[in-house]
């Protein structure tokens, strides 16, 4: 009888050469290829948002939105993915998770803030970050019809008051002031408290979403 050999024979060179691509493809994380998203501000109080994301790798993505105490977020309508499960909240957002279906997914939400909170349209931001190279998210935004758009953030080309603006990632809030005929508005001490206020929760989602991909 002859002896068996404790160690394996070598792996053909296709063998490893697929172990290492479904390896790589196990560990790629999922990215955001693209997004659209169409802003109609109705009020400076209220939005209407229409995102059509196209995303690369993972299965079941979670969505988050700020909601603070006041404000009303209601989903009015999804093509190209569907729901995990229920709307939740968790902390100060509320969490969205859905499946796609197809290369790219839409889903559309009506946003109602408090007063105080005005002047702001928030996203349902995916819990995927961007390539952080390309700039492939791109906005739209829709004032009350003869609204002058004053300061926003991000910053956007207007042509009336139809702005526009290409980002290499995802905001977490959209913020325009604005101001009807007659009127006159800029950044107040509000408006940059407001400001520090967004940039707080825009880095506390991208922390999430790196400890999140972990």
């Amino acid at each position: 009888m002859k002896p068996t050999n404790a160690r394996s024979r070598p792996r053909p060179a296709w063998w490893i050469a697929a172990f290492v691509l479904m390896s790589s493809a196990a560990r790629a994380a999922p990215v955001v290829r693209s997004a659209d998203l169409k802003i109609t501000v109705t009020s400076p109080t209220s939005c209407d948002v229409t995102m059509v994301v196209a995303i690369d790798g993972g299965a079941d993505i979670d969505h988050r939105i700020e909601a603070f105490a006041g404000s009303h977020v209601e989903l009015a309508a999804m093509r190209g993915a569907r729901h995990v499960g229920g709307i939740q909240t968790i902390g100060r957002t509320q969490s969205l998770v859905l499946k796609p279906e197809a290369a790219s997914y839409e889903f559309s939400y009506h946003a109602v803030q408090p007063a105080d909170r005005g002047y702001r349209c928030p996203i349902w931001l995916p819990a995927v970050p961007t390539d952080g190279r390309s700039r492939a998210v791109r906005l739209e935004v829709d004032l009350p019809v003869g609204a002058t758009p004053a300061a926003s953030m991000p910053a956007f080309t207007w042509t009336g008051a139809h702005g526009t603006a290409a980002l290499g990632h995802i905001p977490a809030v959209v913020r325009i002031t604005y101001a009807s005929p007659g009127e006159s508005r800029g950044w107040g001490i509000n408006s940059i408290v407001d400001a520090l206020a967004i940039a707080v929760f825009a880095g506390a989602t991208a922390i999430w979403t790196w400890r999140a991909r972990r």
